[in-house]
């Protein structure tokens, strides 16, 4: 039998030269390095634990999966990008309460989907080509929306390093709200006055709007396309607020979100939309 230190050292052996020797995925370098550990060990069959592992953290996986089917389709539909419009053609002539806001505009996919790569591949792919034109360098605009991503990660409602140790020591996600938003919203805040408002409070920010593409928003209404995000929340208050009377749980909430996503905005493929989603969300999933 191999010592258990002899196992722990194979398996970080393994996990680092997969990671960085041979630049794998870091969910594939894991997996092996749990299989090696396992045979090192003695277990002749550790897909077993695997499987329960993976069992462990469905709750988790559910929410990432269909909270990134939800901000995909808002996306497709046009909403994302028609909010980052209505939020510049409404405080254009107020600097630092429009890059607060574009600020928050970044986090929200980060916020419901814990991920913070869906803030930078949806609502940051969709504000850079606006911040270039407000005059932020690229280097800013890349900070800001980087800085962005993160915190929205890290803010409520869908925080995954939490779900993992309340998973792990069997604690409820409950009261997790209050702390988490002291920790990133004043940031933010800090981060948008910091690498945004220096830069564009002397900008040709009217120019800008004459520029954008109102259209998807003028067709379909403010109220129509947002919808899908309001529900959304709504929902998510009333789980918490009332569980006796809305016990749906997120997984279902962010599915009823993503289909009224087709319902409201530009129509699109929802079943492409659902599968880019995966394609999207499936290194954080591979690692839980």
């Amino acid at each position: 039998m191999v010592s258990e230190f002899a196992i722990f050292v194979l398996m970080v052996g393994i996990f680092a030269a997969g990671c960085f020797a041979l630049k794998w995925p870091v969910s594939v370098s894991m997996l092996l390095a749990a299989v090696a550990g396992a045979l090192a060990g003695g277990i002749s069959d550790p897909v077993r634990h695997l499987v329960e592992g993976t069992f462990g953290y469905i709750d988790t996986i559910l929410t990432i999966a269909t909270a990134m089917m939800f901000m995909t389709g808002f996306r497709d539909s046009g909403a994302l990008e028609a909010l980052s419009s209505a939020v510049i053609r409404r405080f254009h002539k107020a600097p630092a309460i429009l890059m607060i806001l574009l600020t928050f505009v970044i986090m929200v996919p980060g916020m419901i989907t814990g991920s913070s790569t869906a803030s930078v591949l949806t609502s940051g792919a969709v504000v850079a080509p606006m911040f270039a034109a407000m005059g932020m360098s690229a280097v800013d605009a890349g900070a800001l929306i980087s800085i962005a991503a993160i915190l929205g990660m890290i803010a409520p409602p869908v925080n995954i390093p939490a779900m993992i140790i309340g998973g792990g020591i069997d604690m409820p996600y409950v009261g997790f709200e209050v702390p988490l938003i002291l920790l990133t919203f004043p940031l933010a805040i800090a981060a948008a006055l910091w690498f945004g408002w220096r830069n564009v409070r002397r900008s040709d920010r009217a120019g800008m709007v004459s520029a954008l593409d109102f259209s998807t928003l003028n067709q379909y209404g403010a109220l129509r396309l947002f919808s899908p995000l309001v529900l959304v929340f709504v929902l998510m208050i009333l789980d918490k607020a009332l569980p006796r009377l809305f016990n749906l749980g997120m997984p279902l909430i962010f599915m009823l979100g993503a289909v009224l996503t087709w319902l409201t905005g530009r129509r699109f493929n929802i079943l492409h939309s659902a599968k880019k989603a995966m394609e999207d969300a499936l290194p954080v999933l591979g690692i839980l």
